[in-house]
């Protein structure tokens, strides 16, 4: 089984196809979806006929209900705390740009994992962003020592622009090397903010993943092989493409597939998560 740990907030895209001027009304168009990297890691994990658990927090609101019931609809044994606000992300497309206003709610205010969080766990993925603010940050370091101790491997990915800026460089190299994560998975841009060469390894990882337009490289001590994508990808929405790659990722090294050849798999899962609405790779959009 995977463990993932993380947000799990509501995500709202609003396309506005004209722009907008100030102190003007705008034509816009908006989805609602789930969002959060762990849980929609969690959501595609069981949709492609694996098991996970998510680990985390929504508000006590029915927003998070519904966010809640979604999961485990999907069949994810979710280990969900209601309290305080229900998160949101919400994504402002205009001119070909897409800039996200994040408000991450209860998700931050994780307080404890139950002691039997790891049972059955064989795979645990952490998004880095949950190791930035406490009090859920401690909740994630203490189930991270404790799936070290068990020699459960640990897949991290890495942090967006805002979050380097916050938690810094030097700062988020020296976490990899002290968790020694089975990999760490980066888009092209978020792997350079760090100020690493095209397709460098970051100490620490046995694999570094980074995910191009074109390619994505694993860099190893012993080297860089590339993958391209198996096929072309039509694209309607990229909301969870990159957490459908995880999620391919994962369930290929559970498999027993190399680093590299587990880039494939999440590639297909990739495609599917980007040919759709919403993160999920089947069925109707994941709207809250």
């Amino acid at each position: 089984m995977l463990l993932t740990i993380g947000d799990l907030v509501e995500e709202l895209t609003v396309e506005l196809p004209a722009g907008m001027r100030r102190g003007r009304s705008a034509e816009a168009r908006t989805i609602r979806v789930r969002g959060g990297a762990a849980a929609n890691v969690a959501a595609i994990t069981c949709e492609r006929g694996g098991a996970s658990r998510f680990l985390g927090q929504v508000g006590a609101d029915a927003v998070g209900r519904s966010l809640v019931d979604d999961l485990r609809t999907r069949g994810v044994d979710a280990r969900v705390s209601l309290r305080g606000v229900t998160g949101v992300t919400i994504n402002l497309l205009q001119a070909g740009y897409r800039t996200p206003l994040v408000d991450r709610g209860a998700s931050v205010q994780l307080t404890a994992a139950e002691p039997d969080v790891l049972d059955g766990v064989i795979q645990l993925f952490v998004p880095a962003r949950s190791l930035l603010a406490d009090p859920l940050a401690a909740v994630v370091y203490g189930v991270v020592m404790s799936a070290q101790e068990r020699r459960i491997p640990i897949t991290l990915t890495g942090l967006g622009a805002e979050e380097v800026d916050h938690y810094g460089e030097d700062a988020f190299l020296q976490l990899v090397q002290a968790l020694q994560p089975d990999a760490v998975i980066f888009t092209a841009r978020d792997h350079a903010r760090l100020g690493l060469a095209a397709d460098q390894h970051v100490e620490g990882s046995d694999s570094t993943v980074v995910m191009g337009p074109e390619r994505t490289a694993v860099a190893t001590g012993d080297g860089v092989q590339h993958r391209r994508p198996s096929h072309p990808v039509t694209v309607v929405d990229r909301t969870g493409g990159e957490d459908g790659f995880v999620a391919g990722y994962l369930m290929s090294r559970r498999a027993g597939a190399t680093p590299v050849a587990a880039v494939d798999a999440g590639h297909r899962v990739m495609g599917l998560v980007l040919a759709r609405l919403g993160p999920t790779t089947k069925g109707d959009p994941v709207e809250t």
